[in-house]
């Protein structure tokens, strides 16, 4: 069936336990969840929106935190748009495309990150049974394929006293991770959305969404 007549949506959800702040369980498999082909009813179809693609109405991402740590010695914002243009970077010397930001994707991502540090868990899935895929589709954000990347670390430890070294350490560790690593460099992932979040006592989780806002396109270099 012709690609502009279907769409599908395929969520890959990789772990590492490296640099984690609690041991949780293993998988050395990916998690994937697909959801099956849908025909379009018009009869001329347009093309299904993906990703940094869909208008503002088309997607019900969480509200807003208020904040993004309650310290006042660590601007969280920065420390994301450190991380993100590292992930670029990373990519670009391995000859792949820089990613599209999404603020939504990453307003995902830094609720997961938030419910990790009030729930105490480190994990895909949250203590609801709820996974990487469920997030998404609950918002109405379309992916063609994505990924969710975790990392758990400090901040002002002796690795991370400034945003740098913090966003750094970050990417060490998925760049450390064969699946985290494989995942920042899939040339189909188009779109990221980074969420941070710092507890009190610095303990800081990283959640990285990524999205394939064009399926069947090869992304360019």
């Amino acid at each position: 069936m012709n690609r502009r007549h279907t769409t599908a949506l395929a969520l890959v959800a990789m772990i590492s336990l490296a640099g984690c702040l609690s041991s949780v369980g293993s998988n050395p498999e990916p998690i994937v969840r697909s959801q099956e082909p849908a025909e379009m009813e018009d009869v001329s179809p347009q093309p299904p929106k993906f990703g940094h693609h869909q208008s503002d109405s088309e997607v019900k991402t969480p509200v807003p935190l208020k904040n993004k740590t309650r310290r006042d010695d660590v601007n969280v914002s920065l420390v994301e748009r450190l991380l993100k243009q590292k992930i670029d970077d990373h990519r670009h010397n391995n000859h792949v495309s820089a990613l599209v930001s999404d603020p939504r994707l990453a307003r995902i991502a830094r609720h997961h990150s938030y419910d990790m540090a009030t729930r105490d868990f480190f994990n895909h899935t949250n203590p609801d049974g709820e996974t990487f895929a469920d997030r998404v589709q609950a918002s109405s954000y379309a992916c063609g394929g994505g990924g969710e990347n975790l990392r758990g670390v400090f901040w002002n430890r002796s690795y991370s006293k400034t945003e740098e070294e913090l966003a750094e350490v970050l990417l060490r560790g998925f760049i450390e991770s064969p699946e985290h690593n494989t995942g920042m460099l899939l040339p189909s992932h188009d779109t990221i959305g980074v969420g941070i979040y710092i507890a009190e006592d610095g303990r800081t989780y990283a959640t990285v969404n990524f999205c394939d806002a064009n399926p069947g396109e090869e992304t360019e270099p």
